[in-house]
């Protein structure tokens, strides 16, 4: 667990104004603190490289610039193919994960955004997911934590990013998803 209540951020929504991102643009200024300039990896083409270079390695370059414009340090990012809640296609995205335990948690900001990302709506539909975590592919269940698990989980995950607290403010009125990647085996045995 990393403790970054001592680190000077970047990432915090401006006292100025607390407009909700409405345009990929906009989010990508509010994600990066401000600092826009320096995302490299744009749209749908960098994210295409983007999991390329997720595939072969287990880093993202879309990940480490987002932390460098931060000033806050690299988060593990890992590989995540859900089912689509109305394709019944698969749907792939790298996301930054957390460990909480033995389970893996991802948040669903959508960049403070006023909806969910679709990957959380997939992830409400269907428990199945397959997740590559460096260099390593399997199976996994998934649900959106609620209740007192999601309080416990928000809790923990503030304590390992500075940036969570911010999504959650900027995606008010609505509710930061937590969603839990656990082994099959685990949920089994409960």
């Amino acid at each position: 667990m990393t403790d970054n209540s001592d680190k000077k951020s970047t990432f915090e929504p401006s006292d100025e104004t607390h407009e909700r991102p409405a345009t990929v643009r906009a989010k990508e200024k509010f994600s990066s603190g401000g600092r826009p300039w320096m995302l490299i990896l744009h749209g749908k083409w960098g994210l295409a490289i983007d999991k390329v270079i997720v595939w072969i390695t287990g880093y993202s370059l879309m990940t480490a610039q987002y932390a460098w414009s931060t000033r806050q340090p690299y988060t593990p990012t890992l590989m995540i193919k859900t089912i689509g809640a109305k394709s019944n296609e698969l749907r792939v995205a790298c996301l930054p994960y957390y460990r909480v335990g033995n389970d893996l948690v991802l948040r669903g900001s959508n960049g403070g955004g006023a909806t969910d990302p679709g990957w959380v709506h997939n992830a409400r539909a269907n428990p199945n997911a397959w997740i590559r975590v460096a260099r390593k592919s399997r199976s996994v269940h998934v649900h959106v934590a609620s209740g007192e698990e999601r309080e416990r989980l928000y809790a923990e995950l503030c304590q390992q990013s500075v940036s969570t607290e911010a999504y959650q403010k900027m995606c008010a009125p609505r509710e930061l998803p937590l969603v839990v990647l656990r082994d099959w085996a685990d949920v089994e045995e409960k």
